[in-house]
């Protein structure tokens, strides 16, 4: 017994041959009047041309039965409701077979940040019954528009709605929800990249000077620790004293307020050299953790756990201006944060060692590196380190 959805077939007509297609009743099982593929593809807005080849007139059978041309069988769901269901880590069908597929793919703070903003700026401007079918590019242009028109929002962000939004509208489709179709991608603003500031060699000379005499030993290590590594501030939060060795640190974890521990930025471990003083004063460090079992080096003075997200880059601005290294408006002015002494370590140590080498180390992505472990050489590790030694040691010193 024949079950396929639908049969096509090619009759002559004026002159020229064209395909039709009889589909079968879902419930009665019995085959329907033909129809003309060139009229499907019209009505899907595919096109005007008449079509000769076989696999696009199964391609154009297909759709129309998928979005509910033949048996009205498309699904109606309000917007509000289709996007607080995909943009929720743990329901969404979109993010749980990504993770299936590669269980880093995705981490709960990368959905958190665009529930949230979809949360804050698009939900309020969607009337509750606004359906996903009724979506078009002008309603969309229109979102576009009503979050420019704030004029709180930077272009970086409003350009990660839109595609936070046509990422979800266009799984959409596989539900039936929105024809294939229908274009869900907005023209993105064009952005003013502001690039990431780093102190000048007389700028980070009188920073590390003042922090050497104050009192606040946790920020000066966290700050040397950056500058000497190049390690992120995630990287930093979840450092432990079984990663440092003498001479080198491990990175191959970091923290997130929603994953917790997880992989370093990059999918990727990698060893980087370190002053074995330092490495010392870290684990030193680590011993006035209140909550030892966690060996935790940056820990936060609530019972000894991690850190937060912010206490870095707060320390750091906090101490430029305090050292008078820089006034609040300069930071901001020069987009200064803890995440410029990574830049700073990274415009440091290049010309001393080789390019390779210096991505492996820094952790800068790359589609020639390993996706499991980045293993450098003891000879790259002391080409590392004499740089380390020869450009950035004696602001420590």
């Amino acid at each position: 017994m024949n079950t396929a959805p639908f049969t096509l077939c090619r009759i002559k007509n004026k002159e020229r041959m064209s395909f039709y297609v009889m589909y079968r009743d879902p419930v009665t099982g019995k085959r329907g009047t033909k129809k003309s593929i060139d009229k499907l593809k019209i009505k899907l807005n595919f096109g005007f041309e008449h079509v000769t080849r076989l696999e696009e007139a199964i391609n154009i059978a297909q759709r129309a039965l998928d979005q509910g041309l033949i048996f009205n069988t498309k699904k109606e769901i309000t917007l509000k409701k289709y996007l607080l269901i995909f943009f929720d880590f743990d329901k969404s069908p979109y993010f749980t077979r990504k993770i299936l597929l590669d269980k880093d793919a995705i981490s709960p703070d990368y959905v958190s940040t665009r529930r949230n903003a979809i949360n804050k700026h698009i939900l309020p401007l969607i009337n509750d019954s606004f359906l996903v079918s009724d979506v078009d590019i002008k309603f969309l242009e229109n979102l576009q528009t009503k979050l420019i028109l704030k004029k709180n929002l930077s272009s970086t962000t409003i350009n990660q709605i839109m595609n936070s939004l046509s990422q979800a509208l266009e799984y959409s489709k596989k539900d039936n929800l929105l024809p294939y179709s229908q274009s869900t991608k907005v023209e993105a603003i064009r952005k003013n990249i502001k690039v990431r500031g780093i102190l000048s060699n007389e700028e980070t000379q009188n920073l590390m000077n003042y922090l050497k005499n104050c009192n606040d030993k946790k920020t000066y290590l966290a700050i040397s620790l950056a500058l000497v590594t190049g390690m992120r501030s995630g990287e930093l939060r979840a450092l432990t004293t079984d990663q440092i060795k003498d001479g080198t640190i491990l990175v191959d974890r970091a923290y997130a307020n929603i994953a917790k521990t997880k992989i370093p930025k990059g999918k990727k471990s990698r060893l980087i050299p370190c002053p074995i003083y330092l490495c010392s004063q870290l684990k030193e460090l680590a011993l006035l953790n209140p909550n030892l079992e966690d060996k935790l080096v940056f820990w936060s003075k609530k019972k000894g756990k991690v850190i937060s997200s912010h206490y870095f880059n707060t320390k750091f601005t906090k101490a430029l201006i305090d050292s008078k290294t820089l006034t609040k408006e300069e930071i901001q002015n020069r987009n200064i944060s803890f995440h410029s002494l990574r830049h700073m370590a990274n415009t440091l140590l290049r010309g001393s060692v080789d390019e390779y080498i210096l991505r492996l180390t820094i952790g800068h992505s790359s589609e020639q590196l390993s996706n499991i472990y980045s293993h450098i050489e003891d000879s790259a590790l002391e080409s590392i380190r004499k740089a380390q030694e020869k450009n950035i040691l004696p602001f420590l010193s």
